[in-house]
C-alpha cells in the first residue's frame, strides 16, 4: 500500500529541522509498504539459525524514496529498505545496515526473502534496520555508483537514517532515537565512512551509540598498493579484477582519471570492461562469466605503463584517488568492533588491524574480532568474505545486543 506522498511532506514540514546546511536531505518523497514474513518463514529460510537465535519477532518489508546528494553535492534521489520488527515490543533501535557490492543497478535492497541475513540476524531480534541502496542503485536517478567513494557512501547512509526516522514517525513505528551502524565488505567501507561523518559533523542529530564496520577496505590505498598482482593474505583473490576494474572504473567517473580506457586497460579488456560493468550484472554473474583474467593474473587486465606507473609514484592519480578514501584519519567516539577472517582472500584482515592502530594512536581502543576459526575448515578464502554470519553473529552478541541491554557504556570523552 502506497502513503500519501502529500501527507508525508505535510508531516516531513511540520518536523524538527534537518542539520542547517542540507535542510532538504532525508526528505520522504515515497513510502511502499511489501511483503510481510512471519517468523515461521523467517526460521525456515534461515540456514544459520544457530548463530542468528531463533526469530523474535515479524518482520514487514518497506521500501522508501528520499532525497540525498550526488558525488558533487547536486540533488538526487535515492531508495531504501526498511525491515521493520512486528509482534516484539519496542521502542526499537535504527540500525543502519551498509551493503556489499552491488553492481546490479536495478538490485534494490527491498528485494529480499525471509532468509536475507540482516533480517534473520537484526530485524527479527528487535532491531528496526534501514539499508540504503546507495547512489546509482535500486531506484535511484543518479548516473553511476561511486564504489568505495567514502563521502557519498556517507551521504547515503546518514540521509536513509534521517528518512527512515521521518517514515517511523509517520507509520507509527515505535522507534527511539538510539542508532547504531553495520556493514560487510564494501559495506564495511561504508559504514565506517557513515560513522566519520556523524561523529564529525552530526553529532548533535544522530545519537550513534554503536557501529561495527567488518570486512571493509578501510586502508584502501595500501589494500591495492599490497594486492597490486591480484594475491590477498598470500593468496590468489578470487575476485581481484572485478573489484579493480569496478573501483578504476567508478574513480574515473568521480575523479576523471583518463579519457580512454586505453590508457589503463590492457588493449583487449578497455571497452569489453566498461560493457561489462555497463550495470546490468551482479559481481558474481560478472565473476562467473570468466569474462576477466583470473586472480593471480590480474596485471593482465591493465595496460602495462599504467600497472608500473601506480607502483613506482605515489602520486599517480589513482593512487591519489584511493588515499581520498582512506579511512584512518579520525578517532571514533561511539564504542565500535572491527570484524572479519584472517584467511580472507578478498579484503585483507589487516584494513581492521591498520584502523585499530591508527584509532589507538589518537586514543580510541577498538577491538577487532577474527572469526576464522568459527568458520568451517572446508571454506576456502573466498568463502571466508562471504561468510559475513560469522561477523553478524559475533558483532550482535559482543556489542548491539548488551548495549540495548544497557551493559556498554555508549560515548566515549572526546
Amino acid at each position: 500500500m502506497r502513503v500519501s506522498l502529500a501527507l508525508l511532506l505535510l508531516l516531513s514540514a511540520c518536523a524538527s529541522p534537518q542539520a542547517s546546511d542540507s535542510p532538504a536531505r532525508g526528505t520522504v518523497k515515497s513510502v511502499e509498504q511489501l511483503s510481510t514474513f512471519s517468523r515461521q518463514s523467517i526460521d525456515a529460510k534461515n540456514k544459520f539459525v544457530a548463530l542468528s537465535g531463533a526469530a523474535q519477532c515479524d518482520v514487514q518489508v518497506i521500501q522508501v524514496t528520499y532525497d540525498s546528494i550526488g558525488v558533487r553535492s547536486e540533488p538526487v534521489t535515492l531508495s531504501a529498505a526498511i525491515y521493520v520488527p512486528q509482534g516484539c515490543a519496542g521502542p526499537f533501535p535504527l540500525l543502519a545496515q551498509a551493503h556489499g557490492t552491488q553492481s546490479d543497478r536495478k538490485r534494490s535492497s527491498a528485494e529480499v526473502d525471509a532468509g536475507n541475513t540482516a533480517i534473520t540476524f537484526f530485524a527479527a531480534q528487535g532491531y528496526l534496520v534501514v539499508t540504503p541502496d546507495y547512489l546509482g542503485l535500486g531506484k535511484s536517478d543518479y548516473p553511476f555508483h561511486p564504489y568505495l567513494h567514502a563521502d557519498s557512501e556517507a551521504s547515503a547512509i546518514i540521509d536513509a537514517i534521517r528518512a527512515a526516522r521521518a517514515a517511523a514517525r509517520d507509520l507509527a513505528i515505535p522507534a527511539d532515537d538510539r542508532v547504531m551502524l553495520f556493514g560487510y565488505s564494501q559495506g564495511g567501507h561504508a559504514a565506517m565512512a557513515a560513522q566519520r561523518e556523524i561523529e564529525r559533523n552530526h553529532a548533535g542529530e544522530i545519537k550513534l551509540i554503536a557501529s561495527a564496520p567488518m570486512a571493509g577496505p578501510y586502508y584502501l590505498s595500501q589494500t591495492f598498493l599490497g594486492s597490486w598482482f591480484g594475491y590477498t593474505a598470500g593468496e590468489p583473490n578470487s575476485l581481484a579484477s572485478e573489484l579493480f576494474a569496478y573501483t578504476l572504473l567508478s574513480y574515473n567517473q568521480v575523479y576523471g582519471l583518463y579519457s580512454d580506457p586505453g590508457e589503463v586497460f590492457a588493449a583487449a579488456y578497455g571497452k569489453p570492461v566498461e560493457q561489462l560493468f555497463s550495470g546490468a550484472l551482479t559481481i558474481t554473474e560478472i565473476d562467473r562469466q570468466q569474462a576477466l583474467p583470473a586472480g593471480g593474473k590480474l596485471n593482465e587486465l591493465r595496460n602495462p605503463a599504467f600497472s608500473a606507473a601506480f607502483l613506482l609514484d605515489e602520486n599517480q592519480p589513482f593512487r591519489r584517488a584511493l588515499r581520498q578514501n582512506d579511512l584512518l584519519d579520525w578517532r571514533p567516539a561511539a564504542p565500535t568492533i572491527l570484524c572479519g577472517s584472517s584467511r580472507d582472500t578478498v579484503v585483507d584482515l589487516q584494513n581492521a588491524y591498520a584502523a585499530q592502530t591508527a584509532f589507538r594512536a589518537r586514543g580510541a581502543d577498538v577491538a577487532v574480532i577474527d572469526v576464522a576459526d568459527s568458520i568451517p575448515p572446508e571454506v576456502d578464502g573466498t568463502g571466508h568474505h562471504r561468510y559475513s554470519m560469522a561477523c553478524y553473529s559475533a558483532v550482535r552478541r559482543q556489542l548491539f545486543d548488551p548495549i540495548r541491554r544497557g551493559e556498554i557504556r555508549t560515548t566515549r570523552a572526546r
